[in-house]
């Protein structure tokens, strides 16, 4: 992933961001897998909206912000499926905060899935499902901060967000069949 959350952690702290990086990613990616394509132009505006920035567009956020547009498009629509959840690594963050992080991105990306327009009655019991587990996950907490399995708990929640992103971006996107060449 080129968009690194310290990079963006930085971005954020300077610019006094109200909602984390964490929670922007999640958005861009929830709004991103319901179909919406918004235009550079529309993601800034959204996403200075949602970091409650209105008034101030630093240039330096504005460029990160532009790269994470780009990069989450990619890696979504990669055959590789490459795309990865914007969240604090090790050397950012104890897993007490990586937990935050990823209930701050299983929010955002709620968040950006709804502000798509998408009705509930159009969805597959599998998004459902998908997005059932996502809300779960934003409320998600450390109870015990030094127990033994917190990181490989994490871990797995990670990985089931990021799954669960691919899983919303690949049925809601799939193209229709081509349909048979006229002989």
């Amino acid at each position: 992933m080129n968009v690194e959350f310290s990079k963006a952690d930085e971005l954020w702290h300077d610019a006094e961001c109200y909602q984390s990086p964490s929670a922007l990613h999640g958005w861009l990616t929830g709004h991103l897998a319901a179909g919406a394509r918004p235009n550079r132009q529309q993601w800034l505006d959204e996403a200075y909206t949602y970091i409650e920035l209105d008034d101030e567009r630093p240039e330096p956020l504005s460029q990160f912000l532009t790269a994470m547009h780009d990069e989450v498009m990619s890696s979504l629509v990669s055959e590789d499926m490459h795309y990865q959840l914007l969240l604090p690594t090790d050397e950012d963050a104890d897993v007490i905060e990586q937990v935050e992080c990823l209930a701050q991105w299983s929010k955002g990306f709620l968040d950006g899935f709804g502000a798509s327009g998408v009705k509930a009655d159009q969805l597959s019991d599998d998004v459902l499902e998908v997005l059932r587990d996502l809300d779960a996950f934003s409320q998600a907490s450390i109870d015990e901060p030094h127990a033994a399995d917190n990181e490989v708990i994490y871990a797995e929640l990670a990985e089931h967000a990021r799954i669960s992103a691919l899983t919303v971006f690949y049925t809601l996107n799939r193209q229709p069949p081509a349909s048979p060449a006229l002989q």
